[in-house]
């Protein structure tokens, strides 16, 4: 059978040692995750744009 409290509380404790260790980040490591995240963004977006031009391309060819 499952021991369904053992792993709550094996969660919440868990949870508790990350919140104990884990800390606020400065502002220059939050612009710098900022700006990687937002890079990241961008850089997804053109690549999904690119294909989709591909495809309409093949789907509906120049005269």
């Amino acid at each position: 059978m499952i021991d369904i409290s053992g792993k709550i509380r094996a969660f919440i404790d868990d949870s508790k040692r990350i919140f104990t260790i884990s800390r606020k980040p400065t502002k220059e490591e939050f612009l710098t995750m900022l700006k990687v995240t937002g890079l990241g963004i961008i850089i997804i977006g053109i690549i999904g744009y690119i294909v989709s031009l591909v495809f309409f391309g093949l789907v509906f060819p120049p005269a």
